[in-house]
């Protein structure tokens, strides 16, 4: 089976090595000819994980064309922001049997669209097999060949299936969710909990506080989802639960680390303009945020990093305002 990457940052260079290791033959692509040089040169990926070294029978190319052409499944591992630009520039090469797999995370920001709706808009009508890749997965450990689990939900249980299958190696379990909505929107938002978990680790709050954030936050990210149309039980699982503990926990975090610098008294342009990753949580914030308002949900704590990101709010001020907030019952929608 063939299978092409699309996107050579960490997550996608680990993903090629999964997809190499599960016995496919597998294109990883490079927007330059001089990034696949030096990957064929070294075969370890310097600039995004580095240390990791890269399957001889990998392959590199900077032809889109060629690589998607032939591919069984696509693997789309851009940024949210990119997304909806990579598959039109897809749209020429794929065909009804190409197998399409958004794996970044995020909601599309001008629109608040999902991105296996904005796949569904973009080439729906060129081939239906549209699936997503969540969990709790750190391209850091995951490229040492670390145990790990995946989730992947599809339009079909049939094209579940067949990625679950094509993916799956002896220290990567791919499980499959039938609630697309809610593996999704579990993966958006918990990059919001991340943010505020590096703001509590940056002012040594402690474990207590942290353990009663990433709880309310899992409830807030439940609440947003079930109003979306997805399940509950899907943020008891793996794409809800389980990567929430990861992002929140990890030192390979990037939410959490620009959350730290949040506390630290760095704003979010500059942390966005001095990183060569993409800090998808900052963008999760706003488009959540105003969808929230048009459903009129109460999302407290991702209404504080409003306030924070885009009004500049001192973090212990809105750290304040959510302990000061009416007292209720756990359990209350």
């Amino acid at each position: 089976m063939k299978i092409g990457v699309i996107g050579s940052g960490s997550w996608g260079t680990a993903l090629a090595c999964k997809a190499t290791q599960a016995g496919n033959d597998t294109w990883l692509y490079c927007r330059r000819e001089e990034q696949v040089k030096a990957l064929q040169s070294s075969r370890e990926n310097e600039a995004y994980l580095k240390g990791v070294r890269l399957p001889d029978s990998l392959q590199m190319s900077a032809d889109l064309g060629s690589i998607a052409k032939d591919s069984d499944i696509l693997l789309i591992v851009t940024p949210s922001i990119y997304v909806r630009h990579t598959l039109q520039q897809l749209k020429a090469f794929i065909h009804g049997d190409t197998t399409l797999v958004i794996c970044s995370k995020g909601i599309e920001r001008e629109t608040g669209k999902r991105l296996s709706e904005v796949a569904a808009e973009e080439v729906g009508t060129i081939t239906a097999r549209l699936a997503i890749l969540s969990g709790p997965n750190h391209a850091e450990e995951i490229g040492r060949n670390l145990p790990a689990t995946t989730v992947v939900s599809a339009k079909t249980k049939e094209t579940a299936e067949f990625v679950q299958k094509a993916l799956s190696t002896r220290n990567f379990r791919v499980y499959v969710n039938e609630d697309m909505t809610g593996v999704e929107l579990a993966g958006t938002t918990k990059n919001i909990i991340a943010l505020a978990a590096g703001i509590v680790d940056g002012m040594s709050l402690g474990d207590n506080c942290k353990s009663a954030l990433l709880t309310r936050g899992l409830h807030e990210m439940t609440k947003f989802g079930v109003a979306l149309g997805a399940r509950r039980e899907t943020y008891a699982g793996l794409a809800g639960m389980g990567d929430l503990i990861a992002t929140c926990m990890s030192k390979h975090s990037r939410n959490r680390a620009a959350g730290q610098k949040l506390a630290d008294g760095e704003t979010m342009d500059y942390i966005m303009n001095h990183s060569n990753m993409v800090v998808e949580g900052f963008f999760a914030v706003k488009t959540v945020y105003e969808v929230a308002k048009v459903k009129q949900l109460d999302l407290p704590i991702t209404s504080a990093l409003y306030e924070v990101l885009y009004h500049q709010k001192a973090p212990q001020e809105a750290l304040m305002d959510l302990m000061g907030r009416n007292l209720k019952d756990e359990m209350f929608l």
